[in-house]
């Protein structure tokens, strides 16, 4: 495997939002009842999510979303809470948080006993188009989240996040635009290096070739110290309007996304293909750059 150098790029690398960029919340939805949270002596609209009752968010692309979610915990609870947050419209995953976190020092409810966990993001790049994005929850009771969109030119911007270990680098072109991906190989994982708190988003698309025909499916697993943490599955096509420029052989999927929080402090993670076991995966790894001041 070839070492590629340190994990942060620098500001050459910030994908997508200028500094400026603002947010604006989302408070109401068709058949959601807003809950109010005090963050920070603050009031915040929230809406709740539970595994019986999603929460559907209509909106018209192109769009980004960030969600941001606390888990609802015993009143003076101490624990440790995991969850998944899904992200999906019909059989299109938009995105995948799983996560975990204790209760946060100050936030509450505004009305309730329940405490509140410290905020998770998980941020959703929506195409053009009306979309219904449905946030489903699975592992956890319920979920507190706060919606908030921008422009796809805004938001936070997202810092380019180069593997500490590869086997071998690739260029997608897709248009005008060059990215840059790494390559998860059969024994060989990519490895990446980050400090929390923070969260990780993962485009990643599978190789294709001459010998694949229509939709393929493809899972990546992502271990910490051996333990694993997340699990990716996907199905997907061949993507019409990207390309490799040094794999001339393969041709990529279309692009799939997942979302990965992590909490304070540093984490080594690996990033191995479980299907197809002959199989390659090409991924881009990026970090949101923190609003300092800002817990939301």
């Amino acid at each position: 495997m070839k070492p590629w150098g340190l994990a942060l790029l620098g500001s050459a690398a910030l994908v997508g939002a200028a500094q400026g960029a603002k947010w604006t919340a989302i408070e109401k939805l068709p058949r959601a009842v807003p809950v109010e949270v005090i963050v920070r002596d603050q009031p915040r609209v929230y809406f709740r999510v539970t595994a019986e009752s999603p929460v559907v968010v209509p909106l018209e692309g192109p769009i980004r979303l960030r969600v941001i979610s606390r888990v609802e915990l015993p009143a003076g609870s101490h624990e440790v809470a995991t969850y998944r947050l899904n992200a999906t419209e019909g059989s299109t995953t938009f995105g995948t948080l799983d996560t975990e976190s204790a209760a946060a020092t100050v936030v509450r409810l505004a009305a309730g006993e329940s405490a509140v966990g410290k905020s998770r993001h998980m941020m959703l790049d929506v195409p053009a188009g009306s979309h219904q994005i449905t946030l489903g929850l699975s592992h956890a009771g319920s979920v507190l989240v706060r919606l908030e969109q921008a422009s796809p030119g805004g938001g936070s911007p997202m810092v380019t996040l180069t593997p500490v270990v590869a086997a071998r680098s690739v260029t997608v072109a897709e248009g005008e635009k060059l990215l840059p991906y790494y390559s998860v190989l059969p024994g060989q994982p990519v490895t990446l290096r980050l400090v929390g708190p923070t969260t990780l988003q993962l485009l990643s698309r599978l190789d294709f070739d001459a010998t694949m025909r229509g939709s393929q499916s493809y899972r990546l697993r992502v271990t910490e110290h051996g333990a694993v943490i997340h699990e990716i599955a996907f199905k997907t096509t061949k993507a019409t309007t990207a390309s490799y420029t040094n794999l001339a052989d393969h041709v990529p999927s279309k692009f799939d996304q997942s979302t990965l929080a992590f909490g304070d402090g540093l984490h080594e993670i690996q990033i191995a293909i479980l299907e197809p076991a002959r199989g390659s995966v090409e991924i881009h790894a990026r970090i949101a750059e923190v609003s300092v001041g800002n817990e939301e």
